[in-house]
């Protein structure tokens, strides 16, 4: 029996699980080199019900005494079993060990002889989509964690080198810092929001940060890079690497000068580093090489949620620079709080003539706090024209505030008419606590048409939070005659 496949695919826990499921019973046999097997075979010492496990077939199929080999485990196939020889071989060696000689070039008669008996059991590369929703799978942390980091199905090749992967990027401390700094340029680049591939010339400009003095005086200006991305690039088991190619969308080859890191890296990079910053040569690289504006803002964001105000501006700034609208919204809102409305005005106008309508809402979010409630109110509208009514109500309750009730009912009116009662309820309670229960009710009737009686019950909730337990009464007994329940003796 052979078993057929690429590396680490799992030909041998396969085989191993075949072995223990069929032939639990046997005794199995398993060669280190060619030399053992021989005399194995040549001692007649596989009895019956022996499995010959001749794992990495190749090994003892090609090179010194291969041919030797392959005609005594033809000669062992002949006589008495019963006995099995179970290999596993790569597709590769298959195709030059059964490959057609050229006339008197037969490098492999032996063993082609010898494969020629067998038809193969292939191991695919990768399991079905079905397979991977077993719920068996997502019980196991090992296996969850390969299914959510392998491409394609891919999950033995991501055990059998995932770990060794890892092992390789933090061995690089002695034999390699410059690999290791560009594979954790890599990481953190993906772990704060990176999302396109990864230009060379930011792993370029970012690595020195993540390197000492030492290491960086030591290093040739001409040669330290290529170096580090040879150590990058290096697949480890003939499998995987920390960075791999970026295939050409349009075409054949891969992008120049482009890399995208290893799903499996990216994992335990959220593990090993997840309170680390990174060192200040990684902005200044993200600023200058960032693949896009949306790769920028996502960046920016990261250094906000640190505390890092002054990078994300600057991040901001650059991805505004480079036309990206979200930038200006934001930049905007900065501007806005640093006490600079005219500036703030400014970007948020930008934003909406570049077609982002966000900026509506912060531009009358900001007119509405500068008092400028009129120039404030068409930008509310448009907002909630484009799907957010928060403008609207925030701008309701301003124009109570300022005492102008009908304005602020008018304006809670058109948010209830896109489905947001939240201003007509504040209204509602700000006519009963100023008395006027007529009109309350009337305000929660209309939230109540828009709402249904949860709208009653916000109303008869925030009474009890104010001590009021008549007002509670009330307004769950208006709740009730909204839903067609006859009125009940509080």
């Amino acid at each position: 029996m052979l078993v057929r496949g690429e590396s680490c695919t799992g030909k041998t826990r396969a085989s191993f699980e075949a072995i223990r499921a069929c032939l639990k019973d046997w005794q199995l046999v398993f060669p280190k080199n060619v030399r053992r097997l021989l005399g194995l075979l040549d001692a007649d010492a596989l009895a019956p019900r022996t499995v010959l496990w001749l794992n990495e077939a190749q090994n003892f199929l090609t090179g010194t005494d291969a041919e030797e080999a392959a005609a005594a485990l033809h000669s062992r196939l002949e006589l008495p079993g019963p006995v099995v020889i179970l290999g596993t071989l790569w597709p590769e060696y298959y195709r030059t060990l059964t490959a057609t000689p050229k006339p008197g070039k037969d490098a492999h008669p032996n063993a082609r002889a010898l494969l020629s008996q067998v038809k193969p059991v292939d191991v695919p590369v990768s399991f079905t989509a079905t397979a991977l929703r077993d719920p068996l799978v997502h019980r196991d942390g090992s296996l969850a964690t390969a299914v959510s980091t392998s491409a394609d199905g891919r999950i033995a090749q991501t055990l059998a080198a995932g770990p060794q992967l890892v092992d390789h990027y933090h061995q690089a401390t002695s034999h390699s810092p410059y690999g290791q700094a560009v594979i954790t340029t890599a990481m953190d680049a993906r772990r704060l929001g990176h999302t396109s591939p990864l230009p060379a010339a930011l792993l370029k400009a970012a690595a020195p940060g993540y390197l000492t003095e030492q290491q960086r005086a030591a290093a040739d200006p001409d040669l330290w890079f290529a170096h580090a991305l040879d150590y990058a690039r290096e697949r480890v088991k003939g499998v995987v690497a920390a960075l791999e190619p970026v295939a050409n969308p349009d075409g054949m080859g891969a992008v120049p000068d482009v890399y995208r890191l290893s799903d499996y890296l990216d994992h335990h990079a959220r593990t090993i580093r997840c309170h680390t910053f990174p060192p200040d040569s990684f902005w200044t690289a993200a600023r200058d090489h960032a693949a896009s504006t949306i790769d920028l803002e996502a960046l920016a964001e990261a250094a906000d949620r640190r505390g890092r105000y002054r990078i994300a501006a600057d991040l901001y700034q650059r991805a505004a620079d480079a036309g990206g609208t979200g930038a200006l919204a934001e930049l905007a809102w900065r501007r806005g709080r640093a006490g600079d409305p005219d500036g703030a005005e400014h970007l948020y106008q930008q934003a909406i003539d570049a077609g982002d309508t966000g900026a509506l809402a912060g531009l009358a979010q900001l007119r509405g706090r500068t008092g400028d409630l009129d120039g404030a109110e068409p930008l509310a509208q448009r907002a909630a024209d484009a799907g957010d009514t928060g403008p609207l109500v925030e701008l309701a309750w301003r124009r109570g505030e300022a005492g102008d009730l009908d304005g602020a009912e008018r304006l809670a009116q058109r948010a209830a008419d896109t489905g947001n009662i939240n201003a007509l309820v504040r209204l509602a309670l700000r006519r009963e606590e100023d008395g006027d229960l007529h009109g309350a009710e009337r305000l929660a009737r209309r939230a109540a048409d828009v709402g249904g009686r949860d709208a009653l019950i916000r109303l008869a909730r925030a009474r009890e939070r104010a001590g009021d337990a008549e007002g509670a009464k009330r307004w769950r007994r208006f709740g009730l005659e909204a839903n067609g329940f006859p009125a009940q003796p509080w």
